[in-house]
């Protein structure tokens, strides 16, 4: 969420200063039962061609691709306004389904048409690096998007334009434990499904909430998962690599736009770890529970919980565990905020006429 969040104060600072967004789509052919090792090897040769330094260089040149600079140890040295980010999906039908989104950061407005112009040159070269491995591509079907498409982000779209590299993981918090293994995020059933990683872990969470984990949907689900995790630890996938974060949280603060990038100290580049950590509350942990209970009640039950907590904070947590009869082993910072609760509810009652 907070990698989701700078990317759209990015897009925010670069629409405020005139210029433009252009985001490109680019996917191979896929079917069922090809390894995703397989495809994202393919998928790698299409880069690694599309980005062939002449061409490319020009192509961007075409585009108005703008140049920021980046400081690291080594010096400062000036990198090119591209954005690319990886996502994946699996389905029932056709099997994995990766795919890259690169945002061009353009000087100055452009059109859709002069952008699809621009990146049409880069869909030829990824064709061919694609050929190299066996793999294809179909730039459209009938007149529609298919392996390419290419839009020009309009204004006041940062925000849900933002998101789109990190959807991998957004599309699914908490829906597959109300709708069931049978469903992915937009109701499509079983044999029509399309899904990212996390629905499918989340399905096998529920499988496992459900006692089910060994009939063939959840042992599929399984494989499936192992596959991702091993192949996107072998091949070190990374989501959205974002090199001119510090240039944009400057240009932000100048402009008194808000968000995650400037949120720190000007100058300050949190890593992932330090982001999640931020994220816990307050920065301590306030009980602990078994795994037996997580996996066999308070997960199939998430949301129920966080509401009482919305609505009544640390004490209405605590309540919400003792209703179930489940254990939870409270901390020295839970036990203090329980206590901090507690005075002030009776300070309340004290002031009350």
């Amino acid at each position: 969420m907070h990698r989701a969040g700078e990317l759209s104060q990015a897009f925010e600072v670069w629409e405020h200063l005139g210029n433009s967004v252009v985001l490109a789509t680019f996917t191979l052919q896929h079917h069922a039962g090809e390894s995703l090792r397989d495809l994202l090897v393919a998928q790698r040769a299409g880069w690694q061609a599309l980005r062939s330094k002449r061409p490319y260089e020009a192509d961007l040149l075409n585009l108005g691709v703008a140049m920021f600079p980046v400081t690291s140890e080594a010096g400062t040295r000036m990198v090119k306004g591209v954005i690319r980010a990886f996502e994946c999906t699996h389905g029932d039908e056709h099997g994995w389904h990766p795919h890259y989104h690169v945002f061009f950061l353009v000087e100055g407005v452009i059109s859709e048409d002069a952008a699809r112009e621009a990146v049409a040159p880069m869909w030829d070269r990824w064709v061919a690096g694609l050929s190299k491995h066996g793999a294809t591509a179909i730039a459209s079907v009938n007149g529609e998007s298919a392996g390419l498409d290419v839009k020009v982000i309009g204004p006041g779209q940062a925000k849900s334009y933002g998101k789109y590299p990190f959807k991998l993981a957004l599309e699914a918090v908490g829906g597959v434990f109300k709708n069931g293994r049978s469903q992915d995020r937009k109701g499509r059933e079983v044999g029509h499904r399309h899904r990212t990683p996390a629905e499918i872990v989340e399905h096998i969470g529920v499988a496992q909430v459900e006692g089910k984990l060994g009939d063939e949907q959840a042992q599929t689900d399984l494989r499936v998962w192992r596959e991702w995790c091993e192949t996107a630890t072998d091949l070190g996938l990374r989501q959205a690599p974002f090199p001119m974060r510090p240039w944009f949280a400057e240009k932000a603060r100048e402009l008194g736009i808000e968000g995650p990038l400037t949120d720190g100290e000007p100058g300050e580049d949190k890593t992932d770890e330090e982001i999640a950590a931020a994220g816990v509350l307050g920065n301590r942990t306030g009980a602990t529970m078994s795994s037996r209970d997580w996996s066999s009640t308070v997960a199939y039950e998430f949301d129920s919980l966080r509401r009482a907590g919305r609505h009544g904070g640390w004490t209405a947590v605590v309540a919400w565990f003792d209703q179930r009869g489940i254990g939870l082993d409270l901390t020295g910072a839970g036990e203090e905020q329980f206590e901090l609760e507690r005075v002030e509810r009776e300070r309340h009652r004290c002031m009350s006429p």
